[in-house]
């Protein structure tokens, strides 16, 4: 605004600038501010913690209230468990060739694949129809007697369409038709959910879902152990269930095998009936040539002849052994390489290696079912540790002797292969000239008829050894109880301490947010320190708050009755620090951003300060549209300003005296637009200048700033502007807003922060004079009280 002239009229100070209010930005190199700290504001966050400490409370209590009610209607739950040992050499591939060459699977693959037939729903589906899970009450919801009704969402959205096609017709704008479609979406979800929840009980694919969610298949540790546990209401269902899975997977496991079995027997048979046809027409071959060759008669020396073709079967059957011998060798030196004990004495054909893997299994069994108990460290767990290395060294150890057993049988047989060969090349160069062509042919045919007789005689040796697996108690199952489901007797969940102490911890964490985003919402003003960074005001006064018990009693009544109070010693401070050196006529603009700051309560507790002191004082009422000081003087009726500024009434006919208090009164008067358009600066110098000669400080009561520019007004022309901000009410934006109206004129601009709540904010950490309040407070009050603390 332009500056005003300076008045002179009745000994009034000149006014020096207009209201209100640059900020003044933050400075990062001025001297006399500092930088904000880097980080997190710790103490920041700590008083704000505490200021909020008992809604934080609530939070907590009420959180954790409901999560243990909650918890409370939680139904116990039994978990019952059976354990299977996998014995990796027996388990059969699910394919006949390789069950005919005896194929053997990887460890690993083959525990994985039996926990996949476990959670097979071929297998549930019949634990479903042996414990009859379609009726049970826990596999089912109680049938509702009658249809749901429409759900609330879709009544809404009747609702709201209805609203829509009132205003709009069937033309509804665009972005309205696409949330209407958006919540046609929603609600037919919604329907569809409720569809589902409400469909028949005997739903075989709900019951499997539910079956699987609750069944729980792994590996126990680094074991051949298998756990299968479920999880029920009912711990004699647990049990029922989880050992009906067992039974079920083992006889499956048998069928599989008899099956499996099956198929080689046929495949076998078939292919023993060929090759005996095969041996049987190679042997009548051989012979008839024999015959028509006539290589048994004569000098050639028949006995010769047939020593060198036993030489030559027991060189076939020599480099047969030196063969099986060398891989055998190499095989198991392979094995020991790659340190797999187990497929190594599953190849050793020994008493003594096959007690020792007995043991060996037998120990990490029952170790398997002790550090589930018990844990890894419980004393017996490492006496089994401890029995369980000395027998798998026994083991290692007899491997590695029958190993070189079988080195040696591999160098014995490739000596004796080394041997027959010199002596059929001996024979041969002796027996030269009695080897006529036939009789090498003759030879050939034998030698194709005696390995078709191995290869037959192989293959029925196999036909016997897979008939015998159709016969579960002549050939070991590949998996093995260990130990059968129990029906529990202690719940196994909910962990209800656990889930209260969650509860709490959330709490915590719902209280923290809310406190912190309860505090980013409002942004209230707590410190002198929000005041000066925003309006940049240097001369910040703090106004404790005072109880006042009585509805009836007023603040510039407590300086009246508590003079001793530490509200009325810093109202005092106030008026000497900043109020008392006005000259011999002073005028004081009390202003406030937005109402209920206090800002009537502090025009008269100034006044009735001013009037104690010895000073001629009027309140003038300039808030013309809520006038507080007509309600609370009962001056509603009388003339007053506005009819002083229409010409209505004299100067003298506005001002009124109360006997309650010991200063003037000039009431707002009545509202007319007339006076609103005459209200100027002049008016206002015109109006001081009036009433200088009977009085020596004039306050103005005004507007809040922020809602009309009546104060505005008053404040350029007043000496002081009395700037009154609320503890815990103003908001950092109300003094923005403030702050945007324009220039302030520091020398005589005077912010105060009323109704301080010194403990809270001492309690709560809040930065500037409150940490002085523990110190000082005893130092106030009444003296009979100050002389009982002395």
């Amino acid at each position: 605004m332009e500056q005003l002239p300076t008045p002179n009229r009745g000994g009034l100070p000149a006014m020096q600038s207009a209201w209100p209010a640059a900020p003044m930005p933050y400075q990062p190199g001025a001297s006399d501010q500092t930088p904000p700290a880097a980080g997190p504001d710790m103490r920041f966050i700590g008083r704000v913690l505490a200021g909020r400490k008992w809604m934080i409370l609530g939070l907590m209590t009420a959180v954790t209230g409901l999560t243990a009610f909650g918890v409370s209607t939680l139904s116990d739950t039994y978990t019952s468990e059976a354990l299977l040992l996998v014995d990796s050499r027996q388990v059969r591939i699910v394919r006949e060739t390789e069950q005919v060459v005896g194929a053997m699977p990887a460890e690993d693959a083959a525990i994985l694949s039996e926990i996949e037939i476990l959670k097979s729903d071929h297998i549930l589906k019949t634990v479903v129809a042996d414990l009859n899970l379609m009726g049970n009450p826990e596999f089912i919801k109680p049938v509702k007697e009658e249809a749901p009704g429409e759900p609330l969402a879709a009544q809404a959205l009747g609702f709201v369409q209805d609203k829509v096609g009132t205003v709009w017709g069937d033309a509804p704008p665009e972005q309205v038709k696409t949330a209407l479609d958006w919540a046609n979406g929603y609600v037919a979800t919604l329907r569809e959910r409720e569809q589902k929840a409400e469909e028949p009980a005997g739903n075989p694919d709900r019951i499997l879902e539910r079956l699987h969610r609750k069944l729980e298949v792994g590996i126990v540790g680094r074991s051949r152990v298998i756990r299968i546990a479920y999880t029920a209401k009912n711990p004699e269902l647990s049990a029922a269930i989880v050992n009906d899975i067992v039974k079920r997977y083992m006889e499956t496991r048998q069928q599989m095998d008899r099956e499996l079995a099956t198929g080689a027997i046929a495949w076998l048979d078939e292919r023993i009936t060929k090759l005996r046809q095969e041996v049987s027409a190679a042997e009548t071959e051989a012979e008839q040539y024999r015959f028509k060759s006539g290589l048994l008669k004569g000098a050639t020396g028949p006995l010769a002849v047939q020593s060198l073709e036993q030489t030559r079967l027991r060189l076939t059957e020599a480099e047969a052994n030196r063969a099986r011998a060398v891989a055998q060798a190499d095989a198991l030196d392979r094995a020991v390489r790659a340190g797999n004990w187990n497929a190594i004495g599953g190849s050793i054909v020994s008493p003594v290696v096959a007690q020792l893997r007995a043991t060996v299994a037998t120990l990490q069994t029952e170790m398997a079912q002790l550090s589930k108990q018990y844990g890894p460290l419980h004393p017996r767990v490492k006496e089994l540790q401890a029995r369980l290395g000395e027998a798998t060294g026994a083991m290692q150890n007899e491997i590695r002797r029958e190993i070189n057993g079988v080195r040696e049988a591999a160098n014995i047989a490739v000596e004796q292969e080394k041997a027959l060969r010199d002596m059929i090349e001996k024979m041969e160069g002796k027996y030269a000239g009695n080897l006529s062509d036939e009789g090498v042919k003759l030879r050939a045919l034998e030698s194709n008829t005696t390995a078709k007789r191995q290869l037959l005689e192989q293959l029925m040796g196999r036909l016997e050894e897979v008939k015998a697996q159709q016969d579960n108690r002549a050939f070991p199952a590949g998996v093995k109880l260990v130990s059968q489901a129990q029906v529990p007797h202690e719940p196994s969940g909910p962990m209800r301490v656990l889930l209260i102490v969650a509860g709490f911890f959330a709490s915590i964490l719902l209280a923290v947010v809310a406190v912190f985003a309860l505090e980013l919402m409002q942004r209230r003003v707590h410190t002198p320190e929000v005041i000066r960074r925003i309006l940049g005001a240097a001369a910040i006064h703090v106004v404790p708050h005072h109880p006042v018990k009585k509805k009836s009693a007023r603040l510039y009544q407590v300086f009246q009755r508590h003079p001793f109070s530490l509200f009325s010693e810093s109202l005092r401070a106030l008026f000497r620090n900043h109020l008392a050196d006005l000259g011999p006529v002073g005028s004081i603009a009390v202003a406030s951003a937005r109402p209920q700051d206090g800002k009537t309560s502090m025009s008269l507790a100034i006044a009735q300060v001013a009037s104690q002191a010895g000073r001629r004082v009027v309140v003038v009422d300039t808030d013309f549209r809520r006038s507080r000081i007509d309600h609370l003087f009962d001056t509603g009726g009388k003339a007053g300003l506005s009819d002083w500024i229409a010409g209505n009434v004299a100067l003298d006919e506005i001002i009124h005296h109360n006997p309650e208090v010991p200063f003037a009164l000039v009431p707002a008067g009545k509202l007319m637009s007339s006076t609103l358009d005459k209200f100027n600066v002049d008016c206002v110098i015109e109006l001081m200048a009036g009433l200088s000669p009977h009085f020596d400080l004039v306050v103005f009561d005004t507007a809040p700033v922020l809602a009309v520019s009546d104060a505005r007004v008053v404040c350029a022309a007043a000496a002081k502007v009395l700037f009154v901000t609320r503890w815990g009410h103003t908001t950092a934006g109300d003094l923005q807003g403030v702050a945007d109206l324009g220039p302030i004129d520091y020398d005589k601009f005077v912010c105060v922060l009323t109704d301080v709540n010194l403990k809270k904010a001492a309690q709560s950490g809040y930065a500037g004079p409150y940490r002085n309040y523990e110190a000082t407070k005893k130092y106030y009050g009444e003296p009979t009280r100050l002389r009982a603390v002395r």
